[in-house]
């Protein structure tokens, strides 16, 4: 009896530790990562010919034989800076799919190898962006619009995943217009691409990426490289996740999406890991005031600054011009002018001047009216104080008055060789003056902006 339940357990035992191992083994495959393949499909078309297809913008081109190509996914919806958009990206260029579904980095991560079956679509442009969809009639009008959710399978087919994803590195020069190439056209729209040694403009990195109120409106940041080139549109939805960032203040590479608007460049980020600006700037100091308080009547108070009415009672303000923000100063309103004369300074933060360079000092102002003076000086030893006056002070330029008929331009003053100050803290001002009884109609207004120290 003892023998007969020895060998019973001995089964039981046999059964359990295969059933174990089997059960192990279904998990072990269910846990696993999918195996992808591509599929059999012949590719019959790249990227570059398909857009090509698309020769007349605002034209919506349908596609009406078995054309197919195939792409790896480039750029998805995972930080929300794209809605219900893909690039895929071949050897010949990059392309805009539209498909109608929330979540798309689920089926399509960036690395992904698509197919994409094109018969029965359309090719159209928005303001110049290539971009292959349906078309559909919008309030009357034809649209491209999304492929529909439950018709994706009909056109995308999975392949691969974990295929190489690497931006091109490209130069400025690269994003102008080939001779005779459209816009819609250029090679690089549509790419992943890298531009190396570039930052934000300084008072754009006092703002964040996006738009956070409920309007959720794109933020437009600008990029620009040392050698001072034309700056570039970092374009970024009020719906990424990362919207309410603070742009790096440092200096390095980016890369991003190639985009365009009618003829404007824009950047489009996949997330901010894209951007590795860690490096120093380009400059030792600048100051573009682009992100100053808003502008009016009242005293310009920016951090680090100081605004100060030494005799009478004239301060800088902010104005605007454009899209441009810079200091002003005027005796006009002043209610003291008559009896006192007006002195007014505005002074920089300490600026470091490291050793062994030979900094130059550049800065533009614009002016009006001839009566009063205004000047530019540095100093070594100015306190932080309400009298600056009683501080060494080197002119450095006496700015031109300006003539009653209209202002001048933001003229360029400069550059101020700074080398003897090389390895010491030093404080840039404005310096402004009116004799007391100047009549208010003569006396001049001046409006200084984008000060700047380069490296040597």
């Amino acid at each position: 009896m003892n023998f007969m339940n020895t060998k019973n357990i001995f089964k039981i035992s046999i059964f359990a530790l295969a059933f174990i191992t089997f059960i192990t083994a279904c998990k072990k495959n269910y846990d696993g990562p999918p195996v992808s393949t591509n599929p059999q499909l012949i590719v019959t078309t790249t990227i570059a010919q398909l857009k090509a297809l698309h020769t007349v913008a605002g034209n919506y081109d349908l596609i009406n034989t078995d054309v197919i190509i195939s792409g790896v996914v480039i750029a998805n919806d995972k930080s929300g800076n794209l809605y219900k958009e893909l690039y895929i990206q071949d050897a010949t260029g990059g392309l805009a799919l539209e498909l109608a579904s929330n979540g798309l980095y689920t089926n399509y991560p960036v690395g992904k190898r698509l197919f994409v079956k094109c018969r029965g679509l359309y090719l159209s442009d928005y303001n110049n962006m290539i971009q292959l969809g349906v078309r559909a009639i919008i309030n009357g009008s034809p649209s491209l619009e999304a492929i529909p959710t439950p018709l994706i399978p009909n056109y995308v087919i999975g392949g691969t995943l974990n295929n190489p994803v690497v931006p091109k590195i490209v130069q400025q020069s690269d994003l102008n217009n080939p001779t005779g190439v459209q816009t819609m056209h250029h090679p690089l729209v549509g790419d992943l691409i890298q531009l190396n040694d570039y930052e934000f403009l300084l008072g754009d990195t006092r703002k964040t990426y996006g738009d956070t109120s409920n309007y959720k409106k794109a933020g437009e940041r600008y990029i620009k490289n040392c050698s001072g080139g034309t700056s570039i549109m970092v374009r970024t939805s009020g719906y990424a996740d990362f919207a309410a960032q603070n742009p790096a203040i440092g200096n390095g590479s980016i890369a991003a999406i190639l985009t365009v608007f009618s003829s404007t460049r824009q950047l489009i980020l996949r997330d901010l890991s894209d951007v590795k600006f860690t490096g120093g700037r380009c400059n030792l100091f600048e100051e573009d005031f682009q992100a100053s308080p808003t502008t009016g009547s009242s005293c310009l108070n920016l951090t680090g600054w100081k605004n100060i009415k030494e005799t009478g009672d004239v301060c800088f303000t902010m104005a605007s011009f454009g899209s441009s923000i810079f200091p002003k100063v005027s005796a006009f309103s002043s209610t003291t002018l008559a009896t006192t004369n007006i002195t007014s300074w505005l002074i920089s933060p300490a600026i470091n001047l490291p050793a062994g360079l030979s900094p130059k000092y550049t800065f533009t102002c614009a002016r009006r009216y001839v009566a009063g003076t205004f000047t530019a000086y540095i100093s070594t030893n100015y306190n932080g104080g309400a009298t600056p006056s009683t501080a060494t002070w080197t002119l450095l330029t006496t700015v031109p008055p300006g003539t009653a008929a209209a202002f001048t331009p933001f003229d360029l003053f400069g550059p101020f060789d700074l080398t003897a100050y090389a390895g010491q803290n030093v404080y840039l001002a404005f310096k402004y003056e009116a004799l007391a009884g100047t009549a208010p109609s003569l006396v001049g207004t001046y409006e200084p902006d984008d000060m700047k120290i380069t490296k040597n």
